[in-house]
């Protein structure tokens, strides 16, 4: 008897598409029937989807936005022939399909929490936003019904240790009124905190992360601030090491490393070089402190001429490097890529010069939405 996929054993089977990408996962879905309620069974998801985590602990995705649809890309570093990096970006990818199309929403923001993602849209007519929380893993999002309309707004995104319930943070003001709003994506409810939050917040959490459940942000360069969701409150001030006086121009982005770490991304104006930390500890709201990753001499700097005007970058800390994604402006964007050696490369994203919006590391998550 001639043994085909068809009718090899279950637990071969399972074995072998355990195997597959995620992003391929839909594929397996589509093909047959059996494969269909195998994919959807918990103890293979799980098994799938463990396999997948360590395969994305080393993996980077990006948001990839077009004109008709968006989706979500992962990004390798490759070494060239030259010995120098580059990265590879993946063309066949995670889509996320507009509702009915609707060429009037954007996609403005993106947070990962814990396998989540949470998608902010604005709309092209009066640039109010709607959301919805996503898994790529499952090919399912929730929108969120939209609270109360306010002139000024901002979200984050974690989730509560307690009950591993993933929550939204939204900032809001109306006139001189500051409010902050959860939204319990178990219970698909709005609330109102009776808390307040420091006015200089609202105008930085769009550079906010999250990390280990809560979300980090800086206010003004100086200082971190982490909300806890699981306390549904701020923490206190925490230092950044940086200057304690510098101008207020200079650059300063955060990123994350494989969800464990913080990662600074500190380049003073003035002299043209780059600084990069990482966190050596971080205890929820309360502790953080940090260690120098490498620096990016001036001298180097001058010798591609750029200066930063936005901040999604990642790390490799095994290989040493850095990479910033320049997505400033509508065309020429470009990626560069520092080494602690002190190699740089500049590298022109070309057909992937709409990729926007960068989501960091994204680990998938069997949990239902």
């Amino acid at each position: 008897m001639t043994m085909t996929i068809t009718n090899l054993p279950r637990d071969l089977v399972e074995e072998i598409l355990s195997r597959v990408p995620v992003k391929s996962i839909g594929a397996v879905r589509s093909t047959c029937k059996n494969w269909n309620v195998l994919s959807k069974d918990e103890r293979f998801a799980n098994k799938h989807i463990d396999k997948a985590a360590a395969a994305a602990r080393e993996t980077v995705y990006i948001m990839i936005t077009g004109a008709s649809r968006d989706y979500l890309s992962n990004v390798n570093l490759c070494e060239t022939h030259n010995k120098n990096f580059g990265l590879s970006i993946n063309g066949k990818a995670i889509s996320i399909a507009r509702e009915h199309s609707d060429q009037t929403l954007y996609l403005s923001r993106v947070f990962v929490s814990s396998g989540l993602l949470l998608c902010v849209w604005r709309t092209t007519i009066n640039n109010r936003s709607r959301l919805f929380v996503w898994n790529p893993y499952w090919g399912k999002r929730s929108w969120i019904e939209r609270p109360p309309y306010c002139w000024y707004e901002r979200f984050a995104f974690g989730y509560d240790k307690a009950c591993g319930s993933h929550k939204i943070l939204r900032l809001r003001t109306n006139n001189s009124n500051k409010h902050m709003d959860i939204y319990d994506v178990s219970s698909y409810s709005w609330r109102t905190l009776d808390a307040t939050f420091d006015r200089h917040l609202i105008k930085y959490i769009e550079i906010g992360l999250s990390l280990k459940g809560n979300t980090y942000f800086e206010s003004e360069g100086r200082f971190l601030h982490c909300f806890d969701f699981t306390r549904e409150r701020f923490g206190p001030s925490l230092p950044l090491p940086l200057p304690p006086s510098y101008p207020s121009r200079d650059s300063v982005f955060l990123s994350s490393v494989k969800e464990e770490k913080l990662a600074l991304l500190f380049s003073p104006r003035s002299t043209f070089r780059v600084d990069i930390w990482v966190t050596n500890k971080i205890e929820d709201p309360y502790v953080v402190s940090w260690s120098k990753f490498f620096k990016v001499g001036t001298e180097t700097m001058q010798r591609i001429d750029h200066r930063f005007r936005s901040g999604h970058f990642f790390i490799d800390e095994e290989k040493k490097l850095t990479v910033v994604f320049d997505m400033y402006g509508q065309i020429n964007k470009s990626y560069i890529i520092f080494a602690e050696s002190g190699h740089v490369r500049k590298v022109d994203l070309g057909q992937y010069s709409g990729a926007s919006v960068l989501v960091g590391c994204y680990i998938p998550t069997s949990v239902q939405i």
